[in-house]
Parts: structure tokens; C-alpha cells; sequence
């Protein structure tokens, strides 16, 4: 059984927006293949409004509650747009999976993404699905990292252990495989990624580079072993 599914995603780099048309085989977990991908680039306005809600003591509540419900316009946009794009009409479409944008983690104890769903819901009329990292947290997870099931559907049958290292906004790595009928498999953020990598070329090219493209900057420099 086949079905059409649809992801949003929009990490801490605070880029821009990710939406995945997928087609999922429901009787396979690997089952799946991508059928149209967008990437919309927030503009620096919105960028620089997102990342001020992000700074302890700068936001105020009604600036939160109206960034929730401006991103739940530019997440549908983009649901839109990616539906056009692939030839596909929204009724076709089982499900939307939201991550959000996130604003503030406490690891293990709360968290906040905003994106307002119920706007996403309403635009699309697709049946949209939301709060991924503060239902992790509701049953005692740390609400981060979110990729290790797909780890270990990849990789997790592998005689050998692997570590699958990602670096998003904040890296993060799965250890899976091996014998894991006796060790299971586990994940956990492994510090700073592109958010501080992005910063770090804003700052050094006066805003002209958001960020270092292909690794090409990072490339030139020298390795720090301590680290």
C-alpha cells in the first residue's frame, strides 16, 4: 500500500525552508522514495526576525505568538509550492509532518518550535502532524536527536557497529549495528554545527556568505586535534 507524505523541515541554522514529497510503501520501512524537493530560502528579514526570538530577554510573547503564525503561512506556501512543482494535487496527500522552527531546547526537560500547524492544516487541507521534539520529551526523551530511527532502519542490521554522524544545526550521532541484541543502539547531540559554522561566515564576510558553500572555506584551514 502506497501513500503520499510530505515533510517540512527548518533547522536552528535558520536557513530557510525544507519540503520533502515522499512516497511511502507502507508495508516496507525502506519502502520509500523521494518524489520532488524544495528548498525556499527565508529572506533576511525573516531570518533576522526568527533568530531575535532565539535571545533570552529580547522577545516578547506577542512577538512569538505572531512569528508562529507567519511561519505556519510560509510552511503552507511551501507545501503549496512543492505540490505545484511535482504536478500533484493536494487531495493526493496523506499527511504533512511539521518539524517547526525551533526557538529555544532544554534538553530533557522542554522545548518550543513554532510554525503554527493548525494555519498549515487550514491552507492546505491536508491532515498536518507537529510537536515531534515535545512528544520525545513528554515520554522522557531529550527531544533531540530526531533521525536515530532512520538510522537504524538504514543501518541498523549491519554486522558492524556504525556510527552515523549528522551535522545540521547542531551535530548529533547514531551508533547502531553490531550486536545489538546485547548493546542498543543509542544517540545523542554531539555540540555545535552549521549554526555556529554560518555564523562564523556571516561574521568574517560582512553578511555576503551566509554560509560556506560545499565546504569550500573550511576546506583551506588546518585541523585542530585538540578539539
Amino acid at each position: 500500500m502506497e501513500r503520499l507524505a510530505v515533510g517540512l523541515m527548518s533547522g536552528t541554522s535558520v536557513d530557510g525552508i525544507d519540503a520533502a514529497l515522499v512516497r511511502l510503501n507502507l508495508d516496507s520501512p525502506l519502502g520509500f522514495s523521494l518524489e520532488e524537493f524544495i528548498t525556499i530560502p527565508y529572506t533576511a528579514e525573516e531570518r533576522a526576525a526568527i533568530l531575535s526570538l532565539c535571545e533570552p530577554g529580547r522577545a516578547s510573547v506577542s512577538e512569538i505568538c505572531a512569528m508562529n503564525f507567519r511561519l505556519g503561512e510560509l510552511f503552507a506556501s511551501a507545501v503549496l509550492e512543492l505540490l505545484r512543482k511535482a504536478g500533484i494535487s493536494p487531495e493526493k496527500v496523506e499527511v504533512i509532518g511539521s518539524h517547526g522552527q525551533t526557538i529555544w531546547h532544554i534538553p530533557g526537560e522542554a522545548t518550543l518550535q513554532i510554525g503554527e500547524p493548525a494555519v498549515i492544516a487550514n491552507r492546505t487541507g491536508i491532515l498536518t502532524v507537529a510537536d515531534f521534539r515535545p512528544a520525545d520529551i513528554a515520554v522522557g526523551g531529550q527531544g533531540a536527536p530526531l533521525v536515530p530511527y532512520l538510522d537504524e532502519i538504514l543501518f541498523g542490521t549491519s554486522r558492524e557497529t556504525t556510527a552515523v554522524q549528522n551535522i545540521g544545526g547542531i551535530g548529533n550521532v547514531t551508533v547502531v549495528g553490531g550486536n545489538a541484541d546485547q548493546v542498543p543502539w543509542i544517540a545523542f547531540d554531539t555540540g555545535p554545527g552549521n549554526m555556529i559554522i554560518d555564523a562564523v561566515m556571516s561574521a568574517i564576510t560582512g553578511g555576503a556568505a551566509r554560509f560556506d558553500q560545499d565546504g569550500e572555506m573550511a576546506a583551506k584551514g588546518q585541523v585542530q586535534e585538540s578539539l
